[in-house]
């Protein structure tokens, strides 16, 4: 189970996530407990920018798009910076395992996988700006 320390609008949430599937997760939020599932469906479809070589440090950019929503699809949760990809295309990993770490309102976040396969794209470069919903790392 990872452990999280969270500040929303001043107040300070304890989280404890246990990933059991990609598409299912436990989470404690101070103690309390919840069944939390996992969708990677997105209402509003949004443009596809080609991946440029230097990201653009004033305007947040938006990652291939997932068009069918794969649970495969590492997708960004919170707008932020990535501090570092810890994998790389063609590389075979396991659900839980570590693929980037960001940074989002002022914390660090270690994203993990969300399911086992190989990397089959990296979207996102060490320094860049993401928007909610880029799609950051695909796993096939």
């Amino acid at each position: 189970m990872k452990k999280y320390n969270f500040e929303i609008d001043g107040k300070k949430f304890e989280v404890e996530v246990n990933l059991i599937s990609s598409n299912n997760a436990e989470v404690r939020v101070n103690n309390k407990n919840f069944d939390i599932k996992i969708s990677n469906d997105l209402t509003e479809p949004k443009k596809t920018e080609p991946k440029k070589t230097e990201p653009k440090k004033t305007e947040p950019k938006k990652a291939e798009q997932s068009v069918q929503g794969n649970p495969g699809d590492l997708l960004a949760l919170m707008p932020g910076k990535i501090i570092k990809v810890l994998v790389s295309e063609g590389q075979k990993i396991k659900m839980g395992e570590p693929v980037i770490i960001m940074e989002s309102m002022k914390m660090e976040q270690t994203i993990v996988s969300s399911a086992d396969g190989a990397i089959e794209s990296v979207n996102v470069s060490e320094g860049e700006t993401i928007e909610v919903g880029s799609v950051m790392i695909v796993i096939r």
